[in-house]
């Protein structure tokens, strides 16, 4: 049993910036020092509240969050981090599956957990201690965390993730970026997702950086925090950039150094907008849970637009086949990776593990290609692959002519069933310009696809719904289809 390396070099990064701000929230900061102090409390608060080796927090984005999680850490705690959308009934099932002996929440959501009859502790209001009061207990199993999978492809799956996890993938993101001490990080992906807590909270904060924490995403209150805090990173996911570019008026951007989009597919059209507005680009990302998150990445100075950039240096990506054959330059298959960042499976699923888990290898179940350069590039998922009217499509490749043409703004395409053709495609259109009909869509996209992958039926929409990581959910949309 080893002591949280999280916790020390979180504590090394105090010790050098004690009087640095390390939480910026909408009404005050938190210094490395207090931040210290209020998770050595947190920690002996955990610990007198339970024995088990494993704790939840439901808790949104605010500066109780960093403290609750740096405290159970402490504690030498396993931390089950919950969606804070999951409905009541998904958060009893997640509570108890993980057996989680303390559920840590804010005010807001102790009502939801009531309604789920499931005992919580309102952790609103932290105190201070003095850290060299507060012994770092050995962690007593080999999860540091616990994360929820989006879900989109069934239930949410717990993803067992280990200190060396994190801290390889913190330290592939370092070396990938050249992230320091002297950058100032906007959190405005939820916690509870991978990036969020990887790469906007654990990255900065074992580092010395400061994490800029707003209550919600507001878009017109974002921009100004950009500009107020001179913000340095942003990583968001596309339709988060698509809000912040249609606010109307402008702020000064320029402390921006890298924005990140991750979580699905970037819009050409979102990253035009983005740099003509702000004068910054945005760059594409790649990752999943079980990876920890992030497996490859872009640079503003070396970006290639329509790859998600390349695979950190401490990570292997390779590209197979269904023979689990490796593949050459620009052939497309199964996107694999090993290395530190590979999770130690789903929790209590083994026969899911070591489906998605051979050899020290992951399958990632997505599928792209390396170019001769190394630059990855994503053609869809395994499981997105339909076949209309006896041939192949990849969705995406639809979407993206679609989102090509003037007055439509996204695009969201499936396969539904048919009774005479067995599939068929249907499109969901959200324009910014109403006077565009279908048949102007469908004519647009004539030139650019072939005739079977032009879909058949198509639905304009007012707003596209959205999964709790903030991705487009398909799964009601195609419920709506049917």
């Amino acid at each position: 049993m080893n002591i949280s390396v999280i916790v020390s070099q979180f504590r090394l990064a105090s010790a050098r910036y004690a009087s640095r701000a390390a939480l910026i929230g909408p009404e005050k900061s938190v210094s490395y020092a207090q931040l210290e102090r209020q998770s050595a409390a947190m920690a002996e608060k955990i610990s007198a509240i339970t024995p088990d080796p494993t704790v939840a927090l439901l808790i949104p984005n605010s500066p109780v969050f960093a403290p609750a999680l740096l405290g159970a850490l402490w504690a030498g705690k396993t931390v089950a981090v919950l969606p804070t959308l999951a409905p009541p009934p998904l958060l009893k099932l997640m509570v108890s599956e993980v057996g989680a002996g303390a559920v840590l929440t804010t005010a807001d959501f102790a009502p939801r957990l009531a309604e789920a009859g499931i005992p919580h502790e309102v952790v609103e209001g932290v105190a201070e201690c003095d850290p060299e009061s507060v012994p770092l207990r050995p962690m007593e199993q080999a999860a540091a965390v616990l994360l929820y999978t989006s879900g989109t492809t069934g239930r949410p799956k717990a993803v067992m993730l280990s200190e060396r996890n994190l801290l390889e993938n913190i330290d592939g993101c370092r070396m990938a970026t050249g992230f320091n001490d002297r950058q100032v990080m906007l959190a405005i992906l939820p916690l509870f997702h991978a990036y969020g807590l990887t790469v906007t909270l654990l990255l900065p904060l074992t580092c010395g950086a400061t994490v800029v924490v707003p209550e919600r995403f507001v878009p017109r209150s974002v921009l100004q925090t950009i500009e107020t805090h001179r913000v340095t990173c942003l990583v968001a996911v596309p339709s988060q950039y698509r809000l912040l570019t249609k606010e109307p008026g402008s702020i000064d951007a320029q402390s921006l150094w890298l924005c990140i989009a991750g979580a699905e597919r970037l819009p050409e059209q979102v990253a035009t907008e983005f740099l003509q507005k702000f004068g910054r680009p945005i760059v594409q990302g790649y990752g999943t849970t079980e990876l920890s998150p992030v497996v490859s990445l872009n640079m503003p100075g070396t970006n290639r637009f329509g790859s998600v950039g390349k695979p950190l240096p401490n990570l292997r990506v390779t590209i197979r086949n269904e023979e689990d054959e490796l593949l050459g330059p620009d052939d497309v298959g199964e996107v694999c990776v090993e290395g530190g960042a590979v999770m130690l499976g789903y929790f209590r699923d083994e026969i899911a593990s070591a489906k998605k888990v051979q050899h020290g290898i992951l399958h990632t179940s997505d599928r792209g290609y390396l170019d001769w350069d190394g630059y990855l590039h994503l053609v869809g998922r395994a499981d997105d692959l339909v076949k209309v009217s006896g041939e192949k499509v990849y969705p995406s490749e639809v979407e993206t002519a679609l989102e090509t043409l003037a007055g439509v703004d996204e695009a969201a395409v499936l396969a539904v069933p048919d009774e005479r053709h067995g599939s068929r495609l249907h499109a969901f259109v959200l324009l910014k310009d109403a006077g565009v009909t279908e048949n102007d869509l469908r004519t647009g996209i004539r030139d650019r696809l072939e005739a079977y992958k032009i879909p058949r039926t198509i639905t304009l929409v007012e707003q596209m719904p959205r999964t709790i990581t903030g991705k487009t959910d398909k799964r009601t949309l195609a419920a709506s289809a049917l």
